[in-house]
């Protein structure tokens, strides 16, 4: 599912070729540049994408290139892209064991090295301990490359040194920002308007990942803010489809002349960037969206933890919205915004009667969105001498749908594989290469009609399997 985000995600940003490296270098988890090159160039789909006249050096009416030239020419200026792009990392050893392990590896060898500190001096050398041992792990699982360190592994490929080669895999970070990026200018379009979601995007396009399954350390509260480049953002939204513009080459790669931001558009009079954007900027930052924030050069800087937590806070409103009544939701909105409150409190402020107010509190409870917290005030713990505040923990909540929608994603593929099952003997016929085509005219009525319904069903499990990855990325991997 997530393999064809990228994939479709690579397509519209870099082209058709982007996307062919993606879906083989997915098919096969992990490989060299190499084997990669091999496998990609050997089909012949791929290299039929190239131009119909190829060029040499880039300049119309120079001599064609061979076949199996160009079209290793053209892997390795795709694989340039997609690793400064990062739709490609690498594979470190560390990878292929658990953090704990990969822990307890390296401080053996530290430890082997004299490189350690003795534990016998106390607390604080526990602590310098861990610190040196999270700094050198950090290193260990960093899956960062440079496109020069593998293009000049292809080039050394047919040498006869035995030289450790780097193994790539495909980096599913693009397709979580994207997710983040349309949630962000889904909610600024709702709000604003649809100029104001086109900034809102090609601002938060330039916002990195707070977060990586690699991190071992807590993220430096001093890294957390990014500058934007302004320059970069088109205050004019396109009226084609993904954002394209008609000027911009079919095979998704820059022209000569184009920006690597991906704006064809010339400013006017030659200003730096449109005036009107710093207008819509200042807006959205004065409205719900805090993590934008106005420097004193007139520049604009990001929270990328804000952002994140925003994120996060409206899919877990949605959801919750989703399973519970209006009531219940105002409880749970009243929560989040003062805190810890009791039942008394909480009628207050909700207008709320009593008998209202437990039932949906127990409700609440019971679906796993609020917690209750006793409060003594002497010894003895007496009820009528204990305050019960209500609480909602926004990280707890978060466990609790991951879980479920984790259960949902399972039976969702059960019931696909069965349903599958049932039509075995037809969907046979429709994959076969002398059918596949001509299912029309081959197939009896009765089995078309099935093929249609099941093809029906296929697309409702494939897009509600979509959606929940969507909630997956922002819930776990943002």
């Amino acid at each position: 599912m997530r393999t064809g985000k990228l994939a479709a995600l690579a397509h519209r940003n870099h082209g058709k070729p982007a996307a062919f490296v993606i879906e083989h270098l997915a098919t096969l988890g992990f490989s060299t540049a190499e084997e990669l090159e091999n496998t990609v160039c050997a089909e012949k789909s791929f290299t039929a994408q190239g131009d119909a006249t190829p060029h040499h050096n880039g300049h119309p009416g120079g001599h064609r290139l061979p076949i199996v030239e160009s079209s290793r020419n053209r892997f390795r200026n795709v694989l340039r892209v997609l690793i400064d792009r990062k739709y490609i990392v690498a594979v470190r050893d560390a990878h292929f064991q658990s953090v704990f392990d990969a822990r307890r590896d390296l401080e053996r060898h530290l430890e082997s090295l004299g490189l350690l500190p003795s534990t016998k001096l106390g607390k604080k050398s526990q602590a310098d301990i861990d610190e040196k041992v999270d700094i050198e792990l950090e290193q260990r699982l960093d899956p960062t490359l440079a496109a020069a360190t593998a293009l000049k592994e292809l080039e050394s490929s047919h040498s006869k040194t035995d030289t450790v080669k780097t193994l790539l895999c495909v980096d599913y970070s693009n397709v979580v920002a994207s997710v983040r990026n349309e949630r962000i200018a889904s909610i600024a379009e709702k709000t604003f308007g649809k100029s104001f979601g086109h900034i809102t995007k090609a601002a938060c396009s330039q916002i990195e990942l707070g977060s990586s399954p690699f991190r071992v350390r807590d993220p430096d509260p001093n890294t957390s803010m990014q500058r934007l480049d302004v320059s970069l953002i088109d205050a004019r939204p396109s009226d084609l489809p993904n954002g394209t513009h008609p000027n911009d080459p079919e095979d998704g790669f820059l022209s000569n002349g184009g920006h690597p931001n991906g704006y064809h558009r010339p400013r006017l009079n030659g200003t730096k960037h449109d005036p009107a954007v710093d207008h819509q900027l200042a807006i959205l930052a004065d409205g719900p969206f805090r993590f934008l924030r106005g420097d004193t050069n007139g520049s604009w800087l990001v929270d990328k933890k804000q952002l994140g937590d925003y994120v996060l806070e409206k899919e877990l409103m949605r959801l919750i919205s989703e399973r519970v009544d209006g009531p219940a939701l105002r409880i749970i909105r009243m929560l989040v915004d003062k805190g810890k409150l009791d039942e008394k409190t909480l009628q207050e402020l909700g207008l709320l009667g009593a008998k209202d107010l437990r039932q949906c509190l127990s409700q609440l409870q019971l679906m796993g969105y609020l917690e209750l917290q006793e409060v003594p005030r002497d010894p003895q713990r007496q009820p009528n001498r204990t305050i019960f505040l209500w609480f909602y923990d926004a990280e707890r909540v978060r466990k609790v749908f991951l879980s479920k929608i984790y259960k949902t994603m399972s039976r969702h593929y059960q019931r696909m594989h069965l349903e599958r099952e049932r039509l075995a003997s037809t969907l046979s016929k429709v994959e076969r290469t002398d059918v596949e085509g001509n299912v029309q005219d081959l197939l009896p009525e009765a089995e078309l009609d099935l093929l249609y319904v099941w093809q029906q069903k296929e697309g409702w499990f494939l897009t509600e399997l979509d959606r929940m990855d969507d909630s997956v990325a922002i819930l776990r991997d943002l």
